[in-house]
């Protein structure tokens, strides 16, 4: 209907709704009104372009070697709005790919192409959920009174038959189970054929309420049994299963244990095994049953003036070479602990068993470095067991704890013991000297017999030329009739020097299995200011489990008890105070498993760092008082006497104040007395003090200490002495930068029969720099030198500690870069090159001691065990710009890198920090010096018609670590590589290279040996790749190389196909082959060596891919070469591999 002369268009109500007539020009006015409206809003529309789905884009990811799944930034993707491409192709989901989409994994059904990029284009949640969800139950907190007027409804409960489905979860419930499962068979014509397997298995997720579980397991290159599994725990490189609840926890695989009730039954052990917690009530209850992974040993050394490392870590008897538990050790530097890491303060080798610190942490010759560790296991399989409770009720409290450890005497390592060695071991009681097993074998060996004094001994001829093998076991010095001499070929040779003046018997060293047990019970009371605590333990330790001689001083004893009384004090001075006494026995005979006192702890009660401490008889009182006004003192008086006849007296006031003016200040006296020593007095007094005036922009200190030192001794006056002042300046609270400098002067002395004698001084500069966290710019600076000057010796020791880092990103203009310096200072063994002459064709190695297979001379290395101090600088810059806004140019780049390493015999000299080239080539100081610098681009990544990438880099290599030998690699490369893409299932890629090999030798009283290779290299692929299914490639590569100095060129020419097809939906085949033409002279490489130069006339790879199951891929490689007048070379492995 129309009304007024204006027509309008009726429109049915909704339903539900009540339809109203529009009437009179108001109606008119309002269509009119809103079909402008909708005019401007489609004008604009049109204006601005369709608008983008902010929850759909593409999203890039580089491809790597043997990864098959990728985690996607994105999680809960729109099912079926993925597609994946790559430059070669589409991708087909569930062919080539699959996606997860509620966590965003993307997995790969096809073997992927490293570095390529992979385009991934989808629509996700922009605000998904979390992917895990807790739910809390409400319970009410203690001491809240539940109303009990509140009527609960009625639970319903299912009969018994129904209650539960066994083909379901229970409720709550989530697992996520994630890994692959490889196995494996490797073989080839001059190896046998290998079966391997690999398991990387990870589980996680929620088996009701509050429980939860997490699981990592991998095996990887495990030998598998008949039975197609591995033995035992130890077989796995790692297993861990944690079960955790509400009222305890479970761990299995491998775990830490960590007792920390009382003194005498700690425990801090890396193991392999089983270990539970329980709670109900007052009552905790614990246990553990693991083999042991290491034995545990405690070194205390000093450190070495300017040398941060390596620091070798021994086995109980002092020997090294041994490899150290991971994750084992215990670092501490004056009494500090340490925190492993290269930025931290210091790095472990775990095989060679070496600890080297870092430029955070210089070592000087007053540092005392504490690492305990478990070292591994050398003669038996080692079991520990442990089992403890702790009880609580009110103020009372009581705990007791039960350790045993015991070597499996069935199950030796290394060696295997026959009747005999039993025998002996049984007879041996706990001596480790007459544990020696024999020792001669007779029928060709090392030595042979003369005789001397009316008796034959043994004497060392030449390595495989004497008429007897002969073993040597190390015994306490002036126990032995042999020592060690020298080194021959790699083998140490003993001499003969009389009965009873050496320190090595003829015999095989037989391992004592071991027995050890430590029981501890203990209880206290904690009543308002009033506490106190009583421990009691027991310890039995068995040496040699073989022999039951020597049994009666396995067992011993031990005790403490402690009172403390702390609380408010009343009146005007207020604050708080506090009284402790503590007394301790340890008997002569206690064997605890962890060490009882803090590092060189004897130290503080006159005693000579190394000296058995543990067993003592100790009273202190202490005590501290905290006045209203600020401010703590502490005071300390003590009684000790060791089961060697020591006695010492303690006594030590401490101060410190903190606020705007900061006070310390420490007073400590020992005196003590070795009773029978010449010289028994002993002791220890030492005062420091500092003052610190805190300012908003400005915090200036002062600081001084001095510390005497006496040891009781026979020989004479033993002791030393330091006194050093310093000055301290730093940035204040309102600065946001952090900026330090200081200097400290430090005077040792040693005793003498009148006093105390100046030995050294010291003066060390330190300063640093830190930039705020965060921002485009950041920068951090630390720089130490310390100057040793012996009095009354001309010759200064310097050392030079420093690190840099200086950070600048600006995303917005595209531009990176990063700068990093450290300068520190090592210890390096010397060694030596010793080339023998044996005859034409009768050796392995050539003049210069290479290896080339059939030769003229043999080489023996010879390594010193001695350190010499090496200064070290290593520095690195990258220096990058992204640039390009369209999709053509978008990912373009220009990067510059820069890395040297210089090691120097001696000081380090300016030009180190950033070493040249020539310098890293030339200069004989160096000890070893590597550089590297590369500029390199690439343009137009994503460009239709094609990218350009070019590439400059020069690598220099020098080792004069040798006393003897020196050699240095100089290559330098240009490479350009052109890629066309036209959008035809065609494309080109073209590349060429330029090459430059410098090396040179260098043999003291042999001679010097150099060679220049030049390599010109030119590549060409032509593909053709219509879809994703077939990539076939067609490549041509043309070399010309030649040595300097040789006019014709050695022209190889390689031809040949590769071949990437897809067999039905599931499988893929990829072919490789090239069949080498060579012209001109013989190729030769850069340096001799035992492999053939030049490339191999046939080659070719295969490779076939069947997904057997989505989640199941068999793999079948084959690698075949042929070289003129060289056999066949073949390798292959078969492989299949379950991912879940």
């Amino acid at each position: 209907m129309a009304s007024g002369g204006g027509g309008t268009r009726r429109v049915g109500p909704a339903a539900g709704a009540t339809a109203r007539r529009p009437t009179g020009r108001r109606t008119g006015g309002r269509a009119l009104g809103l079909a402008i409206a909708a005019l401007g809003v489609a004008g604009v529309a049109v204006a601005r372009g369709p608008v983008e789905d902010p929850g759909c884009g593409t999203l890039a990811l580089r491809m790597r070697a043997s990864t098959l799944v990728y985690r996607l930034p994105r999680t809960f993707l729109r099912a079926g709005s993925d597609s994946a491409w790559t430059r070669f192709g589409t991708w087909r989901r569930g062919v080539d790919y699959v996606i997860e989409p509620m966590r965003g994994e993307l997995r790969l059904l096809r073997e992927p192409l490293p570095d390529d990029t992979l385009w991934v284009k989808g629509c996700w949640l922009l605000d998904p959920p979390p992917l895990e969800l807790r739910l809390n139950a409400y319970r009410p907190g203690p001491g809240v009174v539940v109303d009990s007027s509140v009527t609960r409804a009625a639970t319903v409960a299912s009969r018994p038959a129904t209650a539960h489905r066994p083909d379901e979860a229970p409720a709550g419930t989530v697992l996520s189970l994630t890994g692959n499962k490889t196995i494996a068979v490797d073989f080839g014509s001059s190896q046998d054929a290998f079966l391997r397997q690999s398991l990387d298995l990870a589980v996680s997720g929620t088996l009701g309420p509050g429980v939860q579980l997490t699981g990592v397991l991998s095996d990887r290159n495990t030998p598998l049994t008949a039975g197609g599994t591995t033995q035992d725990l130890q077989s796995l490189d790692r297993v861990l299963v944690e079960l955790t609840a509400p009222e305890g926890s479970a761990t299995l695989g491998d775990i830490s244990l960590n007792l920390t009730q009382g003194e005498f039954a700690r425990l801090d052990r890396r193991l392999q095994g089983v270990r539970g917690q329980w709670s109900a009530g007052g009552f905790q209850f614990g246990g553990a049953a693991a083999s042991a992974q290491g034995e545990y040993h405690r070194l205390q050394l000093f450190g070495i003036e300017g040398r941060q490392g390596p620091y070798r870590l021994t086995d109980a008897n002092g020997n090294s070479g041994v490899s150290v538990v991971a994750e084992s050790e215990v670092v501490t530097l004056d009494g500090q602990r340490m925190t492993r890491g290269e930025s931290a303060d210091y790095s472990i080798d775990y095989e060679r068993g070496q600890i080297t610190f870092t430029n955070r942490r210089p070592i000087t010759f007053a540092s005392r470095i504490t690492v305990d560790y478990q070292f591994a296991l050398n003669r038996y399989r080692r079991n520990l067991a442990a089992a403890g409770g702790r009880w609580t009720r009110g103020s009372l409290y009581g705990f007791t704890q039960v350790v045993t450890e015991n070597d499996d005497r069935g199950r030796p390592l290394d060696l295997t013991l026959d009747a005999s060695d039993q025998l002996v071991l049984a007879f041996a009681g706990d001596s480790a000297a007459r544990a020696l097993g024999p020792g001669v074998r007779a029928g060709g060996g090392d030595y042979d017999t003369v005789r001397v004094g009316g008796a034959f001994v043994f004497a060392f001829v030449a390595p495989d030329s004497g008429r007897f093998a002969v073993q040597f076991a190390r015994v306490a010095d002036g126990a032995g009739d042999y020592v060690d001499s020298t080194n021959v070929a790699g083998r140490t040779a003993y001499r003969w020097v009389g009965p009873g003046r050496g320190t090595h018997r003829v015999g095989r060293a037989l391992p004592l299995p071991e027995s050890h047990q430590v029981w501890a019970v203990g209880g206290g009371l904690r009543r308002g200011a009033l506490g106190m605590e009583v421990e009691g333990a027991l310890s039995n330790l068995d040496r040699n489990t073989f022999s039951s001689l020597d049994d009666g001083n396995n067992t011993g004893r031990a005790g403490r008890a402690a009172l403390r009384l702390e609380g408010s004090l009343p009146g005007a001075l207020g604050g708080a105070a506090g009284l402790a006494l503590e007394g301790r026995a340890v008997d002569r005979r206690f064997a605890p498993f962890d060490q009882l006192e803090r590092p060189f702890a004897e130290e503080d009660w006159g005693l000579p760092p190394g000296v058995n401490f543990e067993r003592q008889n100790r009273l202190e009182l202490s005590g501290f008082l905290r006045p209203r006004l600020g401010g703590e003192v502490r005071t300390r008086v003590g009684r000790l006497e060791t089961a060697d006849g020591f006695r010492s007296l303690k006594r030590g006031v401490e101060w410190s104040r903190d606020g705007r003016l900061a006070t310390q200040a420490r007073w400590e006296r020992a005196d003590g007395r070795q009773a029978g020593r010449r010289f028994a007095d002993g002791g220890r007094e030492r005062l420091n003090g500092e003052l610190r005036l805190r300012l908003p922009w400005l915090e200036p200190a002062v600081r001084a200490a001095t510390d005497e030192r006496r040891f009781p001794s026979d020989s004479g006056r033993v002791g030393d002495r330091f006194r050093e002042a310093g000055v301290d300046l730093q940035g204040g609270r309102a600065l946001r930068w952090r900026a330090s400098v200081g200097l400290a002067l430090r005077r040792d002395a040693q005793a003498t029969a009148t006093g105390f004698a100046d030995q050294s001084q010291t003066r060390t500069w330190k300063a640093a720099l830190e930039s705020p966290a965060g921002g485009r710019v950041g920068a951090g600076l630390l720089f130490q030198r310390r100057d040793l000057e012996p009095l009354g010796n001309p010759l200064r020791t310097r050392s030079d500690l420093a690190s840099a880092r200086l950070r600048v990103e600006d995303p917005a203009r595209g531009v990176r870069g990063l700068l990093n310096l450290e300068v520190t200072s090592e210890g390096e063994n010397r060694r030596s090159r010793t080339l023998t002459y044996v005859g034409p064709g009768r050796g392995t190695y050539d003049a210069f001691g290479n290896l080339v297979g059939i030769g003229d001379y043999e080489l023996v290395i010879a390594v010193s065990p001695d350190l010499e101090r090496v200064a070290r600088a290593a520095s690195s810059a990258r220096l990058g710009w992204d640039f390009g806004s369209t999709d053509a140019w978008r990912g373009s780049r220009v990067e510059f890198t820069f890395e040297a390493e210089a090691r120097r015999r001696g000081e380090l000299r300016l030009g180190d920090v950033a070493v040249a080239p020539g310098a890293a080539l030339a200069d004989a100081g160096l000890s070893r010096g590597s550089v590297l610098q590369r500029l390199e681009t690439e343009l137009g990544p994503g460009s239709a018609i094609g990218s350009l990438r070019l590439r400059g880099e020069r690598r220099v290599a020098a080792d004069r670590s040798f006393d003897n030998y020196a050699q240095t690699t100089d290559e330098r490369v240009l490479d350009a590589r052109l890629r066309s893409r036209t959008g035809t299932p065609v494309s080109a890629e073209l590349e060429g290279r330029l090459r430059k090999q410098i090396a040179a030798q260098t043999l003291v009283g042999g001679g010097a040996f150099d060679r220049v290779l030049i390599e010109r290299r030119g590549v060409g692929r032509l593909v053709y790749s219509p879809d994703a299914r077939l990539r076939a490639v067609g490549v041509l590569e043309a070399t010309w190389s030649r040595p300097q100095g040789q006019i014709e060129f050695t022209r190889t020419l390689r031809i040949g196909p590769d071949l990437g097809l897809a067999v039905g939906p599931r499988g893929r085949l990829d072919l490789n082959g090239r069949r080498s033409f060579v012209a001109g002279p013989a190729p030769v490489g850069l340096l001799p060596s035992a492999d053939p130069a030049g490339a191999p006339r046939w080659e070719g790879t295969t490779r076939f891919d069947y997904r057997v199951r989505e989640s199941t891929t068999l793999s079948l490689s084959f690698l075949v070469r042929e070289r003129p007048n060289h056999p066949v070379q073949s390798t292959g492995r078969a492989e299949l591999r379950a991912f879940f």
